[in-house]
């Protein structure tokens, strides 16, 4: 049985990642081209689909099928557990601290807005920030955490938390990160 010259596709809900259907075919949008031997086994009954996600891999910016019971390589890096976000408009994900309307803001760059809709991408995850004294990340001041799958990316704040001098610190998960300021 040669299946290496037929291309198949992995059809999957982009909410959940679940896998729906392997194809020859794609009928629906959302569908990522696989090699058969990746999906043998899904193919053949011998594994379960529910072992399988399509994930949006947010480095590459592509979606992948992974094995959801696997145990992925973990490099750890302390210049990404630890990172610090500089002023950059064009980041991936920008974090505004508008000072007119009292709000902290999470934004997607326009790439990767861009990005995100083209491949229909609900992105599925928390991501928290903190927000310390300047070039001192021992202090903090106070934490941020945005349901990045939420159409609401606004967080409020008060008279106390109008710190003018502060950097911003995260977890590395995406390319690029960036601080905006707005201020009167």
């Amino acid at each position: 049985m040669i299946k290496d010259d037929v291309p198949t596709y992995v059809e999957f809900d982009p909410k959940t990642g679940n896998v729906l259907t392997l194809t020859s075919y794609p009928t629906s949008n959302d569908y990522i081209e696989v090699s058969f031997s990746k999906v043998e086994g899904l193919a053949n009954g011998g594994e379960n689909f529910k072992h399988y996600q399509v994930k949006f891999n947010t480095t590459s910016l592509l979606y992948e099928l992974v094995n959801i019971y696997d145990e992925t390589h973990f490099e750890y890096n302390v210049n990404n557990s630890l990172y610090k976000l500089q002023n950059n408009s064009n980041a991936d994900i920008i974090i505004c601290k508008d000072y007119n309307k009292s709000q902290w803001q999470l934004k997607f760059g326009k790439l990767f807005a861009k990005t995100l809709k083209k491949n229909n991408v609900t992105l599925q995850t928390i991501k928290d920030f903190s927000i310390v004294k300047k070039n001192d990340p021992f202090v903090l001041y106070r934490s941020l955490t945005f349901n990045l799958a939420s159409d609401n990316l606004i967080l409020q704040f008060d008279e106390n938390d109008a710190i003018m001098e502060f950097d911003v610190y995260t977890n590395k998960m995406f390319n690029s990160y960036g601080v905006e300021i707005v201020k009167n």
